[in-house]
């Protein structure tokens, strides 16, 4: 068990990687979309008609390669395979959102807005 445990574990690292890489790609709208998606388990597998890469452009299924041209790649390989499921993903993609507002803030010098109390 261990040593299938110490050969799959790198490439998991890998489809990470590569997947964490094509998050950085996607529009803003795109990110948004597969959130809810996966949220919902709709996102495909097997295909690029509404596979995980395929939202970079803004929705499913808006891309047939990823972002150097591939049909495939380590993520594509271990998505597919169902040995990477949508939770996985989801914290990936939200990780990517909040590094995005976390950019937007520090560019705009703003501060999180705290939801106003209203007394009665």
């Amino acid at each position: 068990m261990w040593l299938f445990s110490f050969l799959t574990n790198p490439r998991t690292a890998d489809a990470d990687h590569e997947l964490r890489a094509e998050l950085k790609e996607f529009a803003y709208d795109g990110l948004v979309q597969l959130s809810n998606d996966l949220e919902k388990r709709a996102v495909k597998r097997g295909t690029w008609d509404g596979c995980v890469l395929s939202y970079r452009r803004g929705y499913a299924g808006s891309v047939d390669c990823d972002r150097k041209g591939r049909r495939g790649n380590v993520f594509t390989r271990f998505w597919d395979a169902e040995r990477i499921d949508e939770e996985h993903v989801l914290r990936l993609v939200r990780e990517e959102l909040e590094a995005r507002r976390q950019k937007q803030q520090r560019s705009t010098g703003t501060t999180p807005r705290q939801p106003s109390q209203v007394t009665v």
